[in-house]
């Protein structure tokens, strides 16, 4: 009877104890990763994390931490890092090809990508959004790239074949995504998804040629992987009834729409 007693009494504390918490995601891939045509990313060290983010690397002696933020971008539930960083003459008027977009996942596996930019205005964010631009399920990093006296110029980060990428166009061009514009031009950028696919369209707009005109064009392109594959064009005109009369439907032609991220 007593050994009895003593195995139910053992059963019902361990029913009671708390559940262990799940586990962190293995990190078989702890040893930085580059992405082609990138050396691989220096290995954090104690003391000299980039930006001040735990886990984030270390900081290149000729490169300036602009900015960083904490996301899940591989789609694992757990949050990873995001640094951004510039060297001196890429920080100038005219910026240049010296910015790098560092990821360090929540495994430890880091990854680089060197692009081209330009500064932001003081207290600007280059981040200017999450958005899962090509419907993968992971998260994309919208990140300015330029910014003229009346349009902006976006730039789409994101990982796609196990590596960081910034989306290009089927000739290998960065794409550069314009929007904004003036009371006499426009360009727009709008993702959707038609019969299940992801399509981003871009949109150009102007009435250069007629006071009472706008002549209009229109790309859509849809997503592999990171890649723009171009499926269609077309180009039109909107007659108004007085010159310089809006066209119906402004925020088409003047905005950056994608899937609830909006920028005017």
């Amino acid at each position: 009877m007593f050994v009895r007693k003593t195995v139910v009494l053992a059963l019902v504390l361990a029913s009671c104890a708390p559940l262990a918490a799940p586990a962190r995601p293995d990190a078989p891939g702890a040893t930085p990763v580059a992405s082609p045509g990138l050396p691989a990313a220096t290995p954090p060290a104690a003391g000299a994390a980039a930006c001040g983010v735990a886990g984030a690397g270390v900081l290149p002696p000729d490169m300036t931490c602009v900015e960083t933020v904490r996301r899940d971008l591989d789609g694992d539930g757990w949050p990873d890092a995001l640094v951004i960083l510039a060297d001196q003459k890429s920080l100038g008027p005219g910026g240049g090809d010296g910015w790098r977009a560092r990821v360090v996942l929540a495994t430890g596996a880091m990854f680089e990508l060197a692009f081209a930019a330009e500064p932001t205005l003081p207290g600007h964010s280059m981040i200017r959004g999450f958005v899962d631009a090509d419907r993968d399920g992971r998260d994309d990093v919208l990140v300015e790239l330029g910014r003229g006296a009346s349009t902006e110029t976006i730039g789409v980060f994101g990982f796609g074949r196990n590596s960081l990428m910034q989306a290009t166009y089927q000739d290998g061009t960065k794409a550069r995504l314009l929007f904004a514009g003036s009371v006499r031009h426009g360009a727009a950028v709008e993702c959707r998804s038609q019969a299940g696919r992801a399509e981003l369209v871009m949109r150009g707009i102007s009435n250069y040629t007629e006071d009472d005109q706008w002549d209009w064009s229109e790309s859509v392109y849809t997503w592999s992987s990171k890649v723009l594959v171009l499926s269609s064009q077309r180009k039109g005109s909107i007659k108004v009834a007085h010159p310089f009369d809006p066209p119906p439907d402004e925020e088409a032609y003047w905005s950056f729409r994608c899937f609830g991220l909006n920028f005017d």
